[in-house]
């Protein structure tokens, strides 16, 4: 086994920052994407983005290159991580698994053989047993696995090298230890190793953000409660409660509601799969209206201002993130609320940002150019 060599098949956002801290930890790395273009500015270390370290990663990387040959890539390793996209159908709360089944189709069409394919893109729960291994039919002895990653975009890279767990839905007991060695290497720190079946993976994907999800969700709604009765104080509050070991602190504080790409996509997918197993997600359903009123809450606290203007700034979907990402920001929603109402509403953050935001919403609120 070419064990020193390691392929990533789909080097956007995510693949880009598995690939640079594989290289960083000593191993050789092919990237494979579609884009000429984007193959080249990795290749000559002339790629700009905003994502924290991958500059850096990429100006100091020695053994990364990519290409758009999916067979040389194959040939380059018997370890290949898939890390493509799995948007969300919003219709039916699923997971478009349609670019990881292309690929897994031209992986069949190569036969390879003796190789270790890893599924790093979160999929729908059954999804890898009932559909993507019975697409590789012509490949004798290889395995599929689901490795998905626990990261936040705008903080990729830190989050790989230092997660609190690696998730691994192991196919054979050797490709899980080969996955656990490869993130004993990768990681700064020893997070928690949890190898188990394919199944049981890619449940515990959606719980951990469903779990977190609950958690912000109950932390507003007693903010909401202390924020309506006198000489109650929300922050002393959760910080007591955060003190209890059984809960922690993590995700525990006054704030908005949770937002992003991962978290409310999550959440409605789970229980969207409980659902069609026969499992009523009462819970998850709470979490996404409890969500949902805490942003009225806090737009109705806003309009009680009686400004002549209210301004929002940092609208992405979370604080000071350093890329434009405003999915689900509950900044953003509640100034729609507010907007809707009649009342003049200012965006205020830097030019890429303010560009999204216009896609989006276009021209219900005003903007202004924020230079950081």
């Amino acid at each position: 086994m070419k064990s020193k060599n390691i392929t990533i098949i789909g080097i956007g956002r995510l693949g880009i920052c598995l690939a640079l801290c594989l290289e960083k930890a000593g191993y050789s790395v092919l990237g494979v994407d579609l884009s000429p273009d984007y193959i080249d500015q990795i290749n000559t270390k002339t790629l700009e983005s905003s994502e924290p370290n991958i500059k850096y990663y990429l100006t100091n990387s020695k053994n990364l290159r990519a290409t758009t040959s999916l067979k040389e890539g194959l040939e380059f390793s018997d370890i290949c991580f898939l890390a493509v996209p799995t948007n969300t159908i919003q219709e039916i709360q699923t997971y478009d698994h349609a670019i990881v089944t292309e690929v897994l189709n031209k992986i069949n069409a190569e036969a390879v053989e003796n190789k270790h394919i890893i599924i790093s893109s979160t999929v729908f729960p059954g999804y890898i047993q009932g559909e993507a291994k019975k697409i590789l039919t012509n490949c004798k002895n290889t395995t599929l696995n689901y490795n998905p990653e626990f990261i936040a975009q705008g903080n990729i890279i830190y989050g790989l090298e230092n997660p609190d767990m690696v998730l691994i839905g192991e196919d054979t007991k050797e490709a899980g230890d080969i996955l656990e060695a490869i993130y004993n290497r990768l990681c700064c720190s020893h997070p928690a190793i949890a190898r188990m079946s394919i199944e049981s993976a890619e449940i515990t994907k959606l719980a951990v953000n469903c779990y977190i999800t609950s958690k912000i969700a109950f932390a507003n709604l007693i903010s909401d409660i202390a924020d309506l009765t006198p000489g109650a104080d929300k922050a002393e509050i959760l910080a007591a409660i955060g003190k209890d070991q059984r809960i922690g602190s993590k995700n525990l504080s006054p704030g908005y509601g949770f937002g992003g790409p991962c978290f409310p996509r999550d959440n409605r997918a789970l229980g969207n799969y409980a659902s069609l197993i026969g499992i009523n997600p009462v819970l998850f359903k709470a979490t996404d209206e409890a969500n949902e009123l805490h942003a009225e809450f806090i737009a109705n606290q806003i309009l009680e201002k009686n400004l002549n203007e209210y301004v929002f700034e940092d609208v992405c979907y979370k604080p000071k993130c350093p890329v434009p990402i405003i999915e689900h920001s509950q900044k953003l929603l509640i100034a729609q609320k507010i907007a809707n109402q009649g009342k003049d509403v200012t965006i205020l953050d830097n030019e890429n940002v303010i560009q999204k935001v216009k896609q989006q919403y276009g021209n219900i609120f005003k903007y202004v150019i924020q230079n950081k």
